[in-house]
């Protein structure tokens, strides 16, 4: 048992230095993933309000050319559609202006990636495939490792005999028990 554990504690301590990096790549971007209903974490939205004079209902082939002209657009326009007669959206490449073409009023909307919580919530949920995939699961099978090798690492009363067993017991059945209390509810 004595070479058992050696080989354990070898493989434990050489793997977490690996598994490091990206344990901190997907724990980052799992907390965020996790509050994505109360932010965009990919994302940074920003508002600003333009007023113009008004162009009124009219044809939209005569009044697109006029409130692009009154609202100095630097970027070239990607297209244009109009939701309602008195509403005009255009579509830029990094964002969208909502016009009132009666009140003389638009809203651009601007959108830009955050830098590096893009990227983060990019690998973890492997939005790009390819080799990626092969090292997420790489890092599964690390992190499995390493949960397998830790249980032998501490023995007595700490150990699977004491107070580790009971912890184990209890990592188990957190997610047995939402699982559970999940199919019950749904």
């Amino acid at each position: 048992m004595r070479g058992f554990r050696k080989v354990c504690r070898w493989l434990h301590r050489e793997l977490a230095f690996v598994a490091v990096g990206l344990t901190l790549v997907y724990a980052v971007s799992g907390i965020v993933i996790n509050h994505a209903h109360h932010w965009d974490a990919n994302y940074q939205r920003t508002l600003t309000t333009m007023v113009f004079e008004p162009v009124g209902i009219g044809p939209t082939a005569e009044i697109t050319p006029v409130v692009l002209a009154r609202l100095q657009l630097e970027e070239p326009v990607k297209n244009i559609w109009r939701p309602a007669p008195d509403r005009l959206q255009i579509f830029l490449a990094d964002g969208t202006v909502e016009v009132d073409l009666v009140a003389g009023e638009a809203v651009r909307e601007t959108v830009r990636r955050r830098p590096w919580l893009f990227d983060l919530n990019f690998m973890h949920l492997n939005s790009g495939r390819g080799p990626w995939t092969g090292i997420a699961d790489a890092y599964a099978g690390i992190l499995i490792v390493l949960a397998l090798t830790g249980i032998f690492l501490v023995t007595g009363r700490r150990g699977l005999a004491g107070r580790g067993g009971v912890l184990l017991v209890l990592g188990l059945m957190l997610p047995l028990v939402y699982a559970i209390a999940m199919r019950l509810a749904g």
